[in-house]
């Protein structure tokens, strides 16, 4: 089945049998091509679906969502389209909050829940916050906080003309994570799987927090590095997001992925 072309998503080739669809959510400034190396290393089996916010990559001509709840609407409102397959979602930092607020939308309207939410370098979504707002930083010191959670390009930083695209899109998502407000829900009925990276200023406990938010288990994997561990472990996380998906399709329907 060829899925309806889409602003929000990337991919969504048809080669070989799709049998589960792992979205994949950005950073605070990020786009979809930070994950668009995945799909080519992971089961094929597997659809890896990049999300692409407004302002963001390709849509750098639209307007950022300026709040989480206008971004996960959106995000729903794009993604209930696209359930027509069992599915999971990846969200690293921001993107993890984004996802298990989306995904509190998609159960209101009665759709599809995941096989399994995959979070990432971010504190549970009902811990205070533990720092004061960047959104609302001068230049200088925002580009020294890019700079310091090592996950963007030095060249990038760098250029003038680069910088002037990039950082009203970093400090509309910053503000949006920022003026997040937690409210009480039902737990989700699926697993929820946390990653971080040993050297990130998110401790362990932070991202523990994640099992409140399941009544159908928890796990946590830490690997060495920072914010942006994911950069230099890739391999090993796709291989741990594989098994996962891999285990849930079987216990689910009785069969492997691929």
């Amino acid at each position: 089945m060829t899925a309806e072309p889409s602003p929000w998503f990337l991919g969504g080739t048809t080669r070989g049998v799709r049998r589960l669809r792992l979205f994949c959510l950005p950073f605070a400034g990020g786009n979809a091509s930070a994950y668009s190396s995945w799909q080519a290393a992971i089961d094929p089996a597997i659809e890896v679906v990049p999300v692409q916010l407004p302002g963001h990559g390709g849509r750098i001509r639209e307007a950022p969502f300026q709040t989480m709840d206008e971004m996960a609407q959106g995000l729903a409102d794009a993604m209930v389209r696209r359930l027509d397959l069992p599915y999971a979602l990846f969200g690293h930092s921001m993107g993890a909050l984004l996802a298990f607020e989306t995904l509190r939308r998609l159960r209101a309207r009665g759709a599809l829940m995941p096989a399994a939410l995959f979070v990432s370098a971010r504190r549970a979504p009902h811990l205070p916050p533990s720092r004061p707002p960047l959104h609302l930083l001068s230049e200088a010191e925002l580009i020294g906080e890019l700079r310091a959670l090592n996950g963007t390009p030095d060249v990038v930083l760098g250029d003038r003309e680069l910088l002037d695209l990039l950082l009203p899109v970093i400090r509309a998502d910053l503000k949006a994570v920022e003026t997040y407000r937690f409210r009480e829900a039902q737990a989700f009925d699926c697993p929820i799987h946390a990653f971080g990276g040993v050297g990130d200023s998110i401790p362990e406990e932070d991202l523990r927090a994640w099992s409140r938010h399941s009544t159908s288990g928890f796990s946590l994997r830490m690997y060495a590095g920072d914010h942006f561990y994911l950069n230099d472990h890739r391999m090993p996380l796709l291989r741990a997001l594989e098994s996962v998906c891999q285990m849930t399709h079987r216990a689910t329907h009785g069969e492997a992925l691929s």
